[in-house]
């Protein structure tokens, strides 16, 4: 997934979604907790991690976000403030797709951009919309020529939605994920 393409999909992206309330603690979420919780729920160190807040016109604030690699994949997950705009889902524009998928109980949003030749392999996000916050996570690197569900994507989409509906990603989480975000040596993305 291209840089710009990303953020701009990204900034569009947190104002949609749907899901259950974060219960995480009381610590303000870093990027090095992001990365800490989805390498955790992922069961896998990622090559490269970088930190990635995220601004983002529509809420005027920057959210805090991470960005990994896995091999030829890039996993990139950002929490932020929920806005009362409706559901970005709604407008072609951003996506070839956009469906709600029930994943180990949860309900959350799953979108995507398809293939184009020459430009972008395509991108699938999975969102989880809580109560006064947005956890969207971004897959880049397959190619996506349909509905991700039908695809091997290398990392299984329950996954994907296991991290974004993990309850220690909120915009607040404990002192003990902040700390294993703190291990990690993290670059700029």
């Amino acid at each position: 997934m291209t840089r710009g393409r990303a953020l701009v999909v990204l900034s569009c992206v947190l104002l949609a979604g749907c899901g259950g309330a974060s219960d995480a603690g009381d610590e303000p979420i870093t990027p090095g907790a992001i990365a800490a919780v989805t390498q955790d729920v992922l069961g896998r160190p990622a090559r490269d991690v970088a930190r990635w807040d995220v601004f983002t016109r529509e809420l005027g604030q920057e959210s805090p976000g991470a960005t990994m690699r896995f091999g030829r994949l890039s996993v990139e997950v950002a929490v932020a403030p929920t806005t009362d705009s409706p559901l970005v889902c709604a407008d072609p524009s951003f996506f070839d797709e956009c469906v709600q998928q029930e994943y180990d109980g949860h309900e959350v949003t799953l979108a995507w951009q398809e293939l184009e030749p020459e430009e972008d392999p395509g991108v699938v996000y999975v969102i989880d919309r809580r109560d006064g916050e947005d956890v969207v996570v971004g897959l880049g690197g397959p190619t996506i020529t349909g509905d991700p569900r039908d695809l091997d994507l290398g990392i299984d989409l329950a996954d994907l939605a296991a991290v974004a509906t993990d309850p220690r990603l909120g915009l607040t989480t404990t002192p003990e994920v902040v700390d294993q975000g703190a291990e990690l040596d993290l670059g700029v993305a």
